[in-house]
């Protein structure tokens, strides 16, 4: 074994201390650039690499084992068996509003880019380190046994790869932004947000990831200003409430549970909103996660501290409020400004085998909706028609959603068909009697094109005017039908399915 190590790092951490020891191992030391200077103020004995812009020539060549390799300043470098080297941290810089294109090549690194490559490709003969917390343990293993065993250098030759598969990732993500992300080769960097309390399941380990370099626009902006840990089923609560809640123009509320609506309410101001969503359902939200489109008040939070719910989000809370929320034990309060569109996010869903993407649904509810029918819905009959549409968005295909008086008053998911689901939400609908009193319409929304049956059994249930895609071949027949009822329909134009 040869004990020369070279060192190059942009992030400082812990390097010195390395060094030193290193030093007390009996390894020579090499190194360049800021990382010499800091060696040498810190008076830890090195020898010191030139080289010219963009690569450092005689290190690349060592690494291959070339025979007698001088660098620039003259200096002779042997082979190293230890390389700890890292990069610019481009996914910080990236990521900045601030950050033009045009700055990018100035970033990039290719002196230790270029290292770290050589280094990790002879895995078999070089120690390559790329992050400061494998420092102390490849020093406490030189202590104890002289070195590394084979399968160890193996695996810190797969972290410096996938630091730099990340780091290229990063790269390719933020200038195909404005291009086709469903090419033939699709690279995605993934950097970890934090770890997660547990999976949809105590026994599941889970983790929340970011792209790497991405500007926060969504879950990863949000700030956790108190509660628990957060584990998987309280993030998709969360996405599901939140996104729904920033649908709305008007003020909203929504109360989520297992990653579907359980209540929606849109009223004057918070505090109604939350007591029409929770009255709605008052079972399903137990437990649930509430999201309003609106900062919370005083009074609001008065009402939710008196409530079953595990999680609150809002893109802002008054002082009071905050206060009163914190002293709720194991409420998680979250602060999460509204989500930015974006039209390159993608869905991903893993099946065996693979991944399947998609773009993401981001189409909302236009103006121009097609009424087939002689009468056109009231004013609020339309204003719940379109409520229940965006609930039905986030519910799971198919969906019926049945609203009242701008509250999504009964809401069926995944059923297997439009039938099923209407029925499931009449019978809810009717298991709340007399929480639902009758006063406003009954509509109802439904994720996809109806069939005659379907649509006869919810007119008969007391529906007054029907939302829906369109696109069946019984469009004409259900139009009829309403005619002859004296009921509303309207046609979006567009479905949202949900798996």
């Amino acid at each position: 074994m040869n004990k020369v190590a070279y060192l190059s790092v942009y992030d400082k951490t812990g390097i010195v201390d390395f060094a030193r020891g290193l030093d007390e191992l009996g390894f020579e030391i090499y190194a360049s650039g800021s990382t010499f200077k800091l060696l040498k103020d810190s008076e830890v004995e090195a020898e010191e690499i030139r080289y010219s812009p963009p690569v450092p020539v005689s290190v690349l060549k060592a690494l291959a084992g070339a025979s007698a390799v001088v660098s620039e300043n003259g200096v002779e470098v042997p082979k190293p068996y230890l390389v700890a080297a890292n990069l610019y941290p481009i996914a910080s810089i990236v990521g900045q509003e601030e950050f033009a294109i045009e700055e990018l090549s100035s970033y990039l690194d290719q002196a230790n880019a270029s290292v770290l490559r050589a280094a990790a490709r002879d895995f078999e003969n070089v120690i390559t380190l790329c992050r400061p917390e494998d420092y102390l343990i490849v020093l406490e293993k030189f202590k104890a046994a002289g070195g590394l065993e084979p399968e160890q250098k193996r695996q810190l030759s797969a972290k410096a790869w996938q630091y730099m598969a990340a780091y290229d990732a990063t790269i390719a993500q933020y200038l195909s932004e404005t291009r086709d992300l469903l090419g033939e080769e699709v690279v995605m960097s993934l950097k970890k947000v934090s770890n997660l309390a547990y999976g949809e399941n105590r026994h599941q380990k889970a983790a929340f990831y970011a792209l790497s370099g991405a500007r926060p626009r969504g879950l990863n902006a949000a700030r956790i200003l108190s509660g628990g840990q957060f584990n998987l089923n309280h993030y998709l609560d969360l996405d599901t409430a939140f996104e729904l809640a920033a649908e709305f123009e008007e003020p909203v509320c929504v109360i989520s549970k297992h990653a579907k609506p359980a209540g929606v309410c849109s009223a004057g101001k918070p505090l109604d909103c939350f007591r029409g969503a929770l009255t709605a359902n008052p079972a399903g939200a137990a437990g649930g996660t509430v999201a309003f489109n609106r900062q919370v008040d005083s009074d609001t939070a008065r009402a939710l501290a008196e409530a079953f719910i595990e999680s609150v989000v809002a893109p802002d809370y008054s002082g009071e409020a905050l206060t009163l929320l914190r002293a709720k034990e194991g409420l998680r309060v979250v602060t999460l400004p509204p989500p930015v569109l974006s039209p390159h996010e993608v869905e991903l869903y893993a099946v065996a085998g693979g991944v399947l993407i998609e773009s993401k649904d981001q189409a909302v509810l236009g103006q121009e909706l097609q009424c087939v029918t002689r009468r056109k819905p009231s004013d609020q009959e339309l204003r719940s028609l379109k409520l229940a549409w965006k609930t039905s968005k986030y519910a799971k295909t198919y969906a019926v959603v049945l609203a009242s008086g701008g509250t999504a008053v009964s809401v069926s998911a995944a059923e297997s068909s439009t039938y099923d689901a209407l029925c499931s939400a009449v019978l809810k609908l009717k298991n709340k009697h007399p929480i639902f009193e009758g006063k406003a319409p009954l509509v109802m929304a439904c994720d996809a094109a109806l069939p005659l049956s379907t649509l006869e059994a919810a007119l008969m249930s007391g529906v007054s005017a029907v939302i829906q895609p369109g696109g069946w071949r019984e469009d004409l027949l259900c139009a009829q039908f309403c005619d002859l009822k004296n009921a509303a329909m309207l046609l979006t134009g567009i479905r949202h399915f949900r798996h």
